[in-house]
């Protein structure tokens, strides 16, 4: 077996290896948008084979992260998988080391993070030299609690442009590691998605900000997913803002569901609100290879839009 560099083409494999392991279609389309086409224009993606077989494959999506006012290219780490004839064989660390040197040396990434699940925490935290930044519970609340009144203020739009990238600048100053979201990353992970569709509401109540909601179903129970939230933190608007989101989905939506840092000022709003820590929860991990201090929790700004889950 042999570990080389995905070269064009090599999708096709992949996305065979994706629904073999998870038992569900990856489409090129999503493919391509994830790890071609991202931002950055980079991909490191790493793949280990046995003639010409797939046996594993591993994938990070290249992210820019604003840390203490500098920009740094880091890896997301994403989709980890082995052929089933080949576990046991220790596929994904040796592919993962790979990729992380050349994270390192061709990319000059300094860091590898993400949200490793139940099955694969232990082992990045065991074998890769992973350490926890925390847990992420979801603040979950009964729509019917926000008592729904719908605002002028409030007003969906298409496409981001950049006072949305100030907003997030103005909004979280005070987090030292955060997602770099300027409108171009913004309008590709929204607007351009593929396979999701999202809901953006503007709102405009004496300063600028945005939110970004995705509608889904659970067991028959509709739900609704604040996906960005990018709110001044003012207890008046973050009412406004969820009373209007609550009045515009009648359509049987039962719960809203958010990520808010429990360190966050923001935090308390959504508890008097009605919201409060539930299921699931999220591990965080990270591999620094270069900088210090950010493996902790509260100097992160992190929202389900940067995890690839959601």
């Amino acid at each position: 077996m042999d570990i080389r560099d995905y070269t064009p083409g090599d999708e096709i494999k992949i996305t065979e290896l994706f629904e073999s392991v998870f038992g569900k279609p990856m489409s090129v389309e999503y493919w391509n948008w994830r790890f071609k086409n991202n931002p950055s224009h980079k991909y490191a993606i790493k793949l280990m084979w046995d003639d010409q077989t797939l046996v594993g494959h591993y994938a990070v999506s290249p992210v820019v992260l604003d840390i203490d006012h500098t920009q740094q290219l880091t890896g997301l780490s994403m989709t980890t998988m082995t052929h089933s004839s080949y576990t046991g064989l220790g596929v994904f660390q040796q592919l993962a080391e790979s990729l992380y040197k050349d994270m390192q040396t061709r990319h000059g990434m300094v860091a590898v993070w993400g949200f490793p699940n139940n099955n694969s925490h232990r082992g990045f935290i065991k074998n890769l030299s992973w350490k926890d930044v925390g847990v992420l519970p979801m603040m979950t609340c009964d729509i019917t609690l926000l008592s729904p009144k719908l605002s002028d203020t409030v007003t969906t739009i298409t496409a981001f442009n950049e006072t949305h990238h100030q907003a997030q600048i103005s909004f979280f100053d005070d987090y030292r590691v955060k997602v770099r979201k300027d409108s171009g990353y913004l309008n590709w992970r929204y607007v351009d998605n593929p396979v999701n569709k999202y809901t953006i509401w503007h709102i405009n109540d004496g300063v600028d900000g945005y939110v970004v909601v995705k509608e889904f179903g659970v067991s028959g129970k509709k739900q609704l997913d604040i996906i960005e939230w990018c709110v001044a933190k003012n207890e008046r608007i973050t009412k406004s803002v969820l009373q209007h989101l609550a009045g515009s989905y009648t359509d049987g939506y039962q719960q809203l569901n958010i990520w808010m840092p429990l360190h966050d000022e923001r935090h308390l709003y959504f508890e008097k609100l009605g919201f409060i820590n539930n299921l699931p929860v999220t591990y965080m991990g990270i591999r620094s290879f270069q900088l210090p201090d950010m493996e902790q929790d509260k100097n992160w700004w992190i929202q389900m839009g940067d995890s690839d889950v959601y």
